[in-house]
């Protein structure tokens, strides 16, 4: 058997060199098989966003300007967390009279983190200046690395049994892989989040740190091929 090509997420072409009647009396199967496991989410997505009114363009952009570049400086001091600009995006006020009377605007940042307390920290440090747009939970590319390459022998494995029971039932029983696709369906999340928090002291502005409950993720990785029973 001759390894042409794999990779998750790909195609595994697998090609068995048969003698000519063995060819004859094969019967080609085209089954699907998956594995599935319940995953604790193990990343944080947080969006926050700027936003602001002003009678003129210039004015508007610079706040917005200076409020996002003092989050994103802000975000310096937690390591574990990764920051980055959003989207930023202003348009025209109109009056009755469809002329324009102001502008407004709004401009997002982006946190990531798989650090949870630095994460509920920082977002609670920035609320003092900025509005919470959304939070989201998932399992990280290297985790879902790791738990695929699990699944990965459990869903062929499947495949293989499923095969032997369909050769079975034809009278045969040589089964032989000719093709192998792999995918998985990406995550499908079942979170649970607590915005219950303790209240930091002194500081009357001070937002509560958010106490999240991250939830779970449920992964699923299939396969599919072809196999031959004779």
């Amino acid at each position: 058997m001759k390894l042409i090509h794999a990779l998750m997420g790909g195609t595994l072409l697998l090609t068995a060199a048969l003698p000519a009647a063995a060819e004859d009396t094969a019967t080609v199967l085209e089954l699907t098989a998956s594995s599935q496991r319940e995953v604790a989410n193990d990343q944080l997505d947080v969006t926050l966003y700027a936003e602001d009114s002003r009678a003129q363009p210039a004015p508007l952009a610079d706040s917005l300007n200076r409020k996002t570049a003092a989050a994103l400086a802000e975000a310096k001091g937690y390591s574990a967390v990764q920051a980055s600009s959003g989207a930023y995006a202003s348009w025209p006020q109109y009056d009755k009279n469809n002329q324009i009377k102001g502008w407004q605007g709004r401009a997002e940042i982006h946190l990531r983190t798989r650090d949870f307390v630095q994460g509920a920290q920082l977002v609670a440090k920035l609320q003092q200046t900025l509005l919470l747009s959304s939070v989201d939970f998932s399992v990280s590319d290297a985790a879902r690395r790791t738990i695929e390459q699990q699944m990965l022998p459990e869903a062929i494995a499947q495949l293989q049994a499923t095969a032997k029971i369909a050769a079975g039932a034809l009278g045969k029983t040589h089964v032989s892989v000719r093709e192998l696709n792999v995918g998985n369906s990406g995550n499908m999340p079942r979170p649970v989040m607590a915005m219950m928090a303790k209240r930091a002291s002194g500081n009357t502005d001070s937002v509560a740190t958010p106490d999240w409950q991250a939830g779970t993720s449920t992964l699923q990785l299939q396969v599919s091929g072809k196999l031959a029973v004779q």
